[in-house]
């Protein structure tokens, strides 16, 4: 436990102040983002649902034993698409704190490849054109998502 020092208060009193920091430090964070393929303008997202009600989803993940947020992220791709994902394709889009699930990191990782590859995933995933996305049902809040992560895209490429 980490402390602050002791604060004098009268000449023979001292009242220690004791700040514990390890419940803010480790408290799990989500991590979550898309791929995203510049020369088609495409992204990567996961489809949840049946075929009648198919809904879309960022690749998210929550920390574990102090991981980074960009660690939690690449984790949880690699798991989701069963390829190794290097961490200098993968670019922060931004981080807020949501009502009720606290700290939320948002990443994209950029796909050099010729063309969109087709990964092997547990869950269904599909490749969209980013300027298209709003068509297609999905949380408010990864539709926000995504419309930052576009902006930061096309202020970045």
């Amino acid at each position: 436990m980490e402390c602050a020092d002791a604060y004098p208060v009268a000449p023979r009193r001292t009242i220690i102040l004791q700040v514990c920091y390890s419940e803010s430090v480790n408290k799990p964070f989500y991590a979550s983002g898309f791929l995203y393929h510049s020369p088609s303008q495409q992204i990567l997202l996961q489809q949840f649902g049946t075929e009648s009600n198919t809904k879309l989803a960022l690749f998210s993940g929550v920390s574990h034993n102090g991981e980074s947020p960009l660690i939690v992220f690449q984790r949880c791709v690699e798991k989701a698409l069963g390829t190794i994902i290097p961490a200098s394709s993968i670019r922060p889009v931004y981080d807020y704190i949501h009502d009720k699930q606290g700290e939320q990191y948002v990443f994209y990782v950029d796909v050099v490849d010729a063309s969109p590859k087709e990964y092997k995933s547990k869950n269904k995933t599909e490749w969209f054109l980013i300027e298209k996305i709003d068509k297609y049902a999905m949380t408010e809040q990864t539709r926000h998502d995504i419309m930052i992560g576009g902006r930061v895209i096309r202020a970045t490429h």
